[in-house]
């Protein structure tokens, strides 16, 4: 890959779409498998791992792909930070919330004007 595309942007679609049909040729029907060796190829991981598990998720339906990925979440994320092993799904979502609405109601700065102008 570093080879074939060098020079070109890390999160560009053809080295990314690469990467996509790797790792599908890799895992073939093994979805875990799959999303997992195109995780691990680096790059725009979290968008071509999305598309090849949506790939071969299409391919072998929802009866061939574990539970462990679409079952409830029961209101928890779990996590590796020490000392937070969870955290409330609910939690986080009014985190995001708040911000959005502490940043949405700041007036524009001088920046931003300038873009508008």
């Amino acid at each position: 890959m570093d080879q074939r595309f060098k020079g070109m942007h890390p999160v560009h679609t053809i080295n990314n779409a690469c990467l996509t049909v790797w790792g599908i040729t890799i895992g073939k029907t093994d979805f875990t498998r799959v999303i997992g060796e195109t995780v691990a190829m680096g790059m725009d991981n979290d968008c071509t791992a999305a598309t090849a598990g949506s790939i071969v998720g299409a391919v072998i339906g929802k009866r061939g792909i574990p539970s462990k990925w679409y079952k409830n979440f029961d209101d928890t994320v779990h996590s590796y930070l020490v000392g937070r092993k969870t955290f409330s799904i609910r939690d986080i979502l009014h985190r995001f919330e708040v911000q959005a609405r502490s940043i949405h109601s700041q007036p524009a700065g001088l920046d931003d004007a300038r873009q508008r102008a």
